[in-house]
């Protein structure tokens, strides 16, 4: 539990930092903290009895990820930047990527309802066949991307010193 705390503090004391090291025990303590907060914000969501404490708790798991969107995004550049990658690849990999997926999900639902929907109209298959084609390839190189940047944040950290700089391994004692 200190590791978690301890990277979460670290987390947010290098808010807009992405310059240096981020070791893989680091990122994913950090990680796993953040995890752990929204899980705990979750908790009172299975009362579905009080509509307004869900939607207190909906807004502030909402507020919780806006906040930390940043600090991850920098902490996953810091932990490119510690396998010997340039950070801004992440972008690429973890950003354009949950773009791509969330694209193709959206495109696919709403091509499926308004082809669902058209019961007894006249519809251009081959137009929905195209939309669905190009659902389908957003959400392939959505999960590739994702894939990618999940193999490269789990890759072990460089032992020798790098263009980032030295390695810093994750310390539980400050």
């Amino acid at each position: 539990m200190k590791n978690i705390i301890y990277a979460v503090k670290d987390l947010f004391c290098n808010f807009l930092n992405w310059h240096g090291r981020l070791s893989k025990q680091g990122y994913w303590y950090a990680w796993l903290g953040v995890f752990i907060v929204n899980i705990l914000l979750l908790l009172p969501l299975n009362d579905l009895d009080v509509l307004q404490t869900n939607k207190i708790f909906f807004c502030a798991i909402r507020l919780w990820n806006v906040i930390t969107f940043f600090p991850m995004l920098f902490a996953a550049m810091r932990r490119y930047h510690d396998i010997g990658k340039a950070g801004w690849k992440v972008i690429i990999f973890s950003v354009f990527g949950k773009i791509s997926f969330f694209t193709g999900i959206i495109l696919t639902c709403m091509t499926l309802l308004v082809f669902l929907f058209s019961a007894g109209a006249d519809v251009n298959m081959s137009g929905f066949f195209r939309l669905m084609i190009l659902s389908i390839f957003l959400l392939l190189i959505g999960g590739v991307l994702f894939i990618i940047n999940i193999v490269f944040l789990l890759r072990p950290s460089d032992s020798i010193e790098n263009t980032y700089g030295k390695p810093k391994p994750f310390c539980s004692n400050k």
